[in-house]
């Protein structure tokens, strides 16, 4: 009898160099190159098919160059399983027809059939799934006669990153800038809501680093977030794609909005309950104001007054680093008593 709970897989199926990647309702133009591009940075990229390219049932099959690479590229995209793409290894007794290996010269599928049990094992789902006989309706391949990227280890940081599990209507691009700008100043970002993931690129390596270091699982609105590197094109690659996303789903950053001098040096601080509020007109600068505008999103509690002669800043504190982050969000750059305030994370104490 098959448990699909516990399936126990042979180990030639987890150390495959084989991939099916499955996307729900792709944009019209993606092609075999797309993939090849998207995934060659992990190691060798043998061969890419496009077996069927419908709304609902787009498929492709790509064969890594080894298992590790596989591994890796494998690893990346499940960083996107529940937005972009599905991706699970194959195994298939009737593997393939694919010419030499050695000079990654590729034929045809032609109209050949997959065996009527495909199995496949996708980790989201941990179990074994059996499909009908499937057939290729539109069949594409991709001869690779360009430079081929050596398997790494390990996935180098880049300035780009991949933000998934972002849920909830409030959210958009510049939302995301509010709260990610606090960690480096921002190239861009895109937000495909329809899939719950944003690329975000940094300026600097350094800034996205930071970010993955220090903001995993964080938690606004409805979205518990993961965050994993990109390719630094991410976002170059999904431009023009505009069944993905809508304009204010997509932000550049400037000069103007930078938080930061680029010739001074950066201090970067983790997400933190406490908020520091700058910029504010001498009559909002006040326990009482503080407390009105800010109770509109979350419980506040405690307000302190950093005034001087010529600046009117104050603290506040959060009930909850989720609050902290929904007013960062909302609040940023917004308008108190006709003055735009400034909002930012603060290592004091109140």
């Amino acid at each position: 009898m098959l448990s699909c709970s516990s399936p126990i897989l042979p180990e030639t199926w987890t150390n495959s160099n084989q991939l099916m990647l499955s996307l729900l309702a792709p944009p019209e133009n993606l092609n075999p190159e797309y993939f090849s591009s998207l995934l060659n940075q992990y190691g060798p990229v043998q061969q890419v098919k496009i077996l069927n390219k419908s709304l609902m049932d787009f498929k492709v099959f790509v064969e890594m160059g080894n298992s590790e690479a596989a591994k890796l590229a494998k690893q990346f995209l499940d960083q996107l399983s529940s937005n972009f793409i599905k991706c699970s290894y194959y195994h298939d007794e009737k593997q393939f027809q694919t010419g030499s290996q050695n000079n990654c010269s590729f034929e045809s599928i032609g109209d050949s059939t997959m065996s009527s049990q495909k199995c496949q094992y996708q980790t989201s789902l941990n179990e074994i799934v059996y499909e009908d006989d499937y057939k290729p309706s539109s069949i594409k391949t991709l001869p690779l006669n360009k430079k081929i990227i050596k398997s790494s280890q390990l996935i180098q940081p880049t300035q780009t990153l991949c933000i998934s599990g972002i849920k909830g209507n409030e959210i958009d691009a510049k939302k995301l800038y509010n709260i990610f700008s606090n960690f480096g100043n921002i190239d861009k970002i895109l937000l495909i809501k329809i899939k719950n993931f944003a690329f975000v690129k940094y300026l600097k390596n350094d800034n996205a680093q930071f970010v993955f270091q220090n903001c995993q699982k964080l938690e606004f609105f409805d979205s518990s977030i993961s965050i994993s590197y990109a390719s630094e094109d991410s976002i170059d690659k999904l431009i023009g794609l505009d069944t993905l996303y809508q304009e204010q789903d997509y932000y550049i950053g400037s000069e103007d909005t930078d938080r930061f001098n680029c010739n001074n040096k950066m201090i970067l601080l983790p997400p933190s309950q406490v908020l520091h509020i700058s910029n504010l007109k001498k009559v909002s600068s006040n326990t009482e104001t503080m407390w009105d505008v800010f109770s509109e999103f979350g419980v506040v509690q405690a307000v302190k007054v950093l005034n001087t002669q010529f600046k009117f800043m104050c603290l506040i504190k959060m009930e909850t680093l989720k609050q902290a982050l929904e007013v960062m969000a909302l609040m940023h750059n917004e308008e108190i008593d006709n003055r735009n305030v400034q909002i930012s994370f603060t290592k004091a104490k109140i």
